[in-house]
């Protein structure tokens, strides 16, 4: 669930729960992924990009309580992992936050 919360950060609740009931509705086969999920909602931003960045203070105080504790430390740790550092580096950019590294 961690890796779908972190993956899927950037988006509405709307738009999640939008593009599942799509993916349901083309995809009878198997689950989605999160990149699934990602590649719907961002087919409908029509030229923007997830790169426009989160913005906290739109957040609640549980979700900025999740980003701040669990989601932002992790995506730092995930810097130190080879296949993980580009996710990384989107993840703290998305919110705004220095990587530290090139």
């Amino acid at each position: 669930m961690m890796d779908w919360i972190k993956a899927l950060s950037g988006f509405s609740q709307e738009a999640i729960s939008a593009a599942c009931e799509r993916y349901i509705r083309q995809e009878r086969s198997r689950r989605p992924t999160p990149a699934d999920i990602r590649e719907i909602i961002g087919g409908r931003r029509e030229g923007s990009s997830i790169k426009q960045g989160g913005d906290k203070s739109r957040l609640s105080m549980d979700q900025r309580h999740m980003l701040e504790t669990q989601i932002l430390p992790t995506a730092r740790r995930w810097l130190n992992v080879p296949d993980l550092a580009d996710q990384a580096k989107s993840t703290l950019a998305y919110w705004g936050e220095e990587t530290g590294r090139n």
